[in-house]
């Protein structure tokens, strides 16, 4: 946490230098990167061996690109479809709510702000980010229940304050989540057991099949983004 703090620090002092002297470009980012670690991808090898829809695999791809790149940030969001450059930047924290609000952060996303950005970049819609909808209340209210999650659908929370994407299951049964976690800093890949208990279907897959959609907007298996 201090090494995260100090980053931080260091970023936003150099940010206020970049900007004093006017040469702060847009098009330069503290991080990026369109790859999945290799870790992670070993294990999407297991959760996905039987998922056949390529919606709900680039759903999870797209959001576990994200592990260990971008920080959590209370009310964090971002329409952006592909990587957003104000990650990774200092921001302060507007939202009201949390122990945060009123101080400079390293810019991110918050739980539900991962699910609804994942969805808009992979099915490469921005109507999509609406469609599963911000909060984590609202996303869970919009999804249809399910007891046997599959890949790309959506994780809560008993008390639905947190919410993740389904990556499937191991080999050993272990279902396993990507989510934005403010107790462990940022995107992370964990099992449901770290406290998901509610399981649920977003709207962009439930009242759907692949074949809704036309042959040119099938997303590969590959999928990736540059930043």
């Amino acid at each position: 946490m201090r090494k995260s703090a100090s980053r931080t620090a260091a970023r936003y002092r150099a940010a206020v230098f970049l900007l004093s002297l006017g040469i702060l470009l847009p098009s330069v980012a503290p991080r990026g990167g369109g790859r999945i670690p290799p870790r992670i991808e070993g294990l999407l090898r297991e959760t996905l061996a039987g998922e056949e829809d390529l919606e709900r695999i680039a759903f999870v791809h797209t959001a576990c690109i994200l592990t260990e790149r971008v920080d959590y940030f209370w009310g964090g969001k971002s329409r952006r479809l592909g990587w957003d450059m104000a990650w990774g930047w200092p921001r302060q924290v507007t939202s009201p709510g949390s122990g945060t609000t009123g101080h400079i952060r390293s810019y991110g996303l918050d739980c539900s702000g991962l699910v609804s950005w994942a969805a808009a970049t992979a099915l490469e819609d921005p109507d999509a980010y609406d469609q599963v909808g911000e909060g984590t209340g609202e996303q869970f209210r919009r999804c249809d229940p399910v007891i046997d999650p599959r890949p790309g659908d959506l994780a809560f929370f008993p008390d639905h304050s947190h919410v993740g994407i389904v990556l499937g299951r191991d080999r050993e049964g272990v279902v396993w989540m990507v989510h934005c976690s403010s107790t462990l800093g940022g995107v992370v890949v964990t099992p449901a057991g770290y406290g998901f208990a509610l399981y649920g279907t977003p709207p962009i897959f439930s009242k759907k099949s692949l074949w809704d959609f036309p042959i040119d907007k099938k997303i590969p298996l590959s999928y990736t983004f540059n930043s």
